[in-house]
C-alpha cells in the first residue's frame, strides 16, 4: 500500500503499519493540528500530526536502511507512533495534561501505545511491543526519532517550511541523511556531514524566528490555554477527557463554557493585540507571571481581557558526536562548529515576555508592565 504525500509523495505501508494507521487511536491524529494555531497567520499551515507522524516512519525507515542495512521495522512503527498522545493543537494543551494530570504528550502516548487496541495490533505481529515502548522512550536506537537531528526534527522542519511557505526552512533532506550514523549507541554523523548538520540547525533557528515565535499565534495558544485551564479548574471539563478531544471537539466544548469569550473570539479571528512583547532575562517564569497577573488585575483590567506568555525555547540537548569513515570519534559539533554554538545560544538564551489585551487596553497595560518590570 502507498501513502501520497506533500514532501515525499508515494510512501510505501506495510500491512501491520496500515492496521495502525487505521485503528482509532491513530485516526484521531488527523484532528490534531501539527502547528497550534500558526494557520491563523499562515493560511495554509493546516498540517495535521497524522501526515507528520506518516512521514516521521518514512524517515526512520530511510535512516536506519541507511545506516543498518535493513529497515528497523519496530524503530519505524516508533517513528509512526511518537506523537500518537497529543492533546489538542498539540503542544498547546500539553500545560493541561502536566498541570492536572502530570503526563507530558509522551507519557500519555505510552500509555495509548501500551493499553489500547494498538498493543493488540502490534502483539499479533511478529514485533515486539516492548522494543517498540523502548524506543518510544527514547532509549537506543529510539535516539535516531527523538535525537538532535532525528527523524522527528527532520519532518517537521520540511513539512512546517512547506505547509507555511516560509521557505527559511528547507533543508537538504538527502544530503543530510547520508551524513548520519549510529555508534557507541548513539546517533552521530559524519565529518564530511558538518556543513549539512549547521544547515539544518541554521533552518531550525530562523523557523523559530518566523514561526514558532510569531506573536499572534502565540497570542491565540494563550487566549486557547487560559480557557481551557479554567474549564479544568472549575469542573466543567474533565482533564483525562479533554487531552484525548480532537481539536474541533475541544473548542467546540470551550466554546459553551461561561468563559467562552476567548474561544469564540478565536473562532472569528478577534485575536487579542499586541501590548508588551520584548525579551527579558534571567526571570522566574511561573512566578513573574502570577505576579504580574496580580499586578494587572489591581488595575482594574479583567482577567479575560488580557494573556500572559512566556515565549521560549524548549529544545533539549543539541549536542552531535562527529566521526571519521572509520567509525572513530574525533570530536562533538560543538567543538567544531562555531556556527552552531552560536544558534543554540541564541535559541536557549531568548526569552520574550509578551503580553495581549484587548485593544482599548493595550496603550495602559504596557505601561503597567513596563512599570512592574522597573520595580522588579
Amino acid at each position: 500500500m502507498r501513502f501520497r504525500d506533500s514532501i515525499f509523495k508515494d510512501i510505501e505501508i506495510s500491512e501491520v503499519e496500515n492496521k495502525i494507521i487505521e485503528d482509532p487511536n491513530f485516526q484521531r491524529l488527523r484532528y490534531i493540528r501539527q502547528g497550534g494555531f500558526a494557520f491563523l497567520v499562515y493560511q495554509s499551515a493546516n498540517g495535521t500530526r497524522f501526515e507528520h507522524s506518516v512521514g516521521t516512519m518514512k524517515i526512520t525507515k530511510d535512516i536506519s536502511s541507511n545506516i543498518f542495512g535493513e529497515v528497523n521495522e519496530e524503530l519505524a512503527i516508533t517513528g509512526l507512533l511518537h506523537d500518537i498522545g497529543h492533546p489538542p493543537f498539540s503542544h498547546q494543551s500539553e500545560p493541561i495534561s502536566k498541570k492536572y494530570l502530570k503526563k507530558s504528550h509522551e507519557d500519555l502516548g505510552y500509555d495509548i501505545i501500551k493499553n489500547s487496541s494498538i498493543s493488540d495490533i502490534i502483539s499479533n505481529s511478529t514485533l515486539s511491543l516492548n522494543k517498540i515502548l523502548e524506543y518510544f522512550s527514547g532509549k537506543n536506537e529510539g535516539k535516531l526519532i527523538t535525537g538532535p537531528i532525528g527523524s522527528d526534527r527532520i519532518d517537521y522542519l520540511l513539512r512546517d517550511s512547506y505547509n507555511t511557505g516560509v521557505a527559511l526552512g528547507v533543508i537538504d533532506y538527502p544530503r543530510l541523511k547520508s551524513t548520519l550514523t549510529y555508534i557507541n549507541n548513539e546517533p552521530a554523523i559524519y565529518t564530511n556531514g558538518i556543513v549539512n548538520v549547521e544547515s539544518f540547525f541554521i533552518a531550525r533557528y530562523f523557523m523559530y524566528q518566523s514561526v514558532y515565535f510569531h506573536h499572534a499565534s502565540a497570542i491565540a495558544e494563550a487566549m486557547f490555554l487560559k480557557v481551557a485551564d479554567q474549564a479544568v479548574e472549575d469542573g466543567y471539563i474533565n482533564a483525562e477527557e479533554f487531552v484525548h478531544m480532537r481539536d474541533y471537539e475541544a473548542l467546540y466544548k470551550l466554546s459553551k463554557f461561561k468563559g467562552s469569550t476567548l474561544i469564540n473570539d478565536i473562532l472569528n479571528r478577534n485575536l487579542l493585540k499586541r501590548a508588551f512583547y520584548k525579551e527579558i532575562k534571567n526571570k522566574d517564569d511561573e512566578s513573574l507571571i502570577l505576579k504580574l497577573e496580580g499586578y494587572i488585575e489591581q488595575s482594574g483590567i479583567n482577567h479575560d481581557d488580557y494573556i500572559i506568555k512566556i515565549i521560549k525555547f524548549t529544545g533539549g540537548n543539541d549536542e552531535v558526536s562527529i566521526i571519521n569513515r572509520n567509525k572513530e570519534k574525533v570530536g562533538t559539533l560543538k567543538e567544531y562548529s562555531p556556527l552552531f554554538n552560536n544558534l543554540s545560544t541564541l535559541l536557549k538564551e531568548k526569552k520574550i515576555l509578551l503580553v495581549a489585551a484587548r485593544s482599548n487596553l493595550t496603550d495602559k497595560l504596557n505601561k503597567i508592565v513596563s512599570d512592574y518590570l522597573q520595580t522588579e
